[in-house]
């Protein structure tokens, strides 16, 4: 079946072992992504960007490159992603008996900053939050109680009641590697939130966000405030969530920290540096072969140059004075 991003030439595509033999597994997946990455000129955002997110602690897809072939003939470089199902929730969260559910993008391309839009959980789900498992009971009321949370607990309740549907440490470490790597298409991007699963882990109100695809990743330029959706756009397209956790300074706080501390880990012997390099000997022959994509082997190379100048640095001069911003701005 047809993933998203696809192309005519290209296409992105996912591969079901058990859509005609139920239970069937292949080397113990159900399925898995092949990622055509025509929006990432260098082939490697993807993957690295999973990379930072497990060097974090966070739990994500395991992802490879692949050349592959149809009746022999080679068609294209491919990165592998491990599909975000049952077997994913089992393996990494200890248990696929809960809700999982797929942020799925407004096809009318209406932007959604977590604002409330009331009670009725028929509001949140299907649409903008599709429901991956328990579909035909997919409990909607638990979105629309998080969010009304979010919009309506007072500043002395917020931490409290919030903190019943999210781990603020998770939470904030997720949006600190999105900003991290530059990738604006994410919880605060540049057209509302996207690109996430969340799961309601079974008899909680607890929801765990899982990162999902970052082609859009290391296309920030350098000089990206860490506060960009945040501080610089009109109130209607603040991310209703990190700008109530922003106004907390312990939490203003724990984002810098975790920002720095993805920094650091990243530039320990040069890792970032050292891993794209790695990648990039790893595709660039099956890369340059491929005669599908939608992009020249100059624009390739060019593009995989201009990754490698992206540093740990990046954020590093607000970073070093991280309280010229004030909290209260996020109030």
């Amino acid at each position: 079946s047809s993933d998203v991003c696809s192309s005519d030439l290209k296409p992105g595509l996912r591969v079901d072992f058990d859509r005609y033999t139920s239970g069937q597994r292949f080397l113990g997946l159900k399925s898995f992504v092949l990622r055509n990455n025509t929006q990432d000129m260098t082939n490697l955002h993807e993957r690295l960007s999973m990379q930072v997110f497990r060097r974090m602690g966070a739990e994500v897809s395991r992802e490879t490159h692949a050349k592959m072939y149809v009746n022999d003939q080679y068609v294209g470089l491919f990165t592998i992603v491990e599909s975000v199902d049952k077997d994913f929730l089992k393996k990494y969260l200890g248990e696929d008996s809960g809700y999982l559910y797929k942020y799925d993008y407004p096809s009318d391309g209406t932007p959604y900053y977590f604002e409330d839009r009331g009670s009725d959980g028929a509001a949140y789900v299907p649409l903008p939050f599709k429901p991956e498992t328990n579909e035909t009971d997919p409990r909607p009321e638990f979105v629309a109680q998080w969010v009304q949370a979010v919009n309506q607990s007072s500043t002395a309740a917020f931490q409290t009641s919030v903190g019943e549907f999210i781990d603020f440490d998770k939470f904030i470490r997720h949006v600190a590697v999105e900003v991290f790597i530059g990738d604006y298409d994410g919880f605060i991007g540049n057209y509302g939130i996207n690109n996430f699963y969340v799961y309601r882990f079974n008899n909680q109100k607890r929801f765990h966000m899982i990162p999902w695809d970052k082609s859009e990743a290391f296309k920030a330029d350098a000089g990206s405030s860490i506060f960009h959706n945040l501080n610089d756009v009109p109130d209607g397209q603040r991310n209703r969530l990190m700008i109530r956790i922003l106004s907390y300074p312990e939490l203003y706080a724990k984002y810098l920290d975790t920002l720095q501390a993805i920094a650091n880990s990243v530039a320990q012997g040069n890792w970032l540096e050292s891993e794209i390099q790695r990648e990039y000997a790893q595709i660039r022959d099956a890369a340059r072969a491929d005669t599908q994509k939608p992009f020249s082997n100059d624009d390739f190379e060019n593009a995989v140059q201009g990754l490698l100048a992206f540093r740990s640095e990046e954020h590093t001069s607000e970073l070093q004075s991280p309280y010229v911003i004030s909290y209260a701005v996020f109030c």
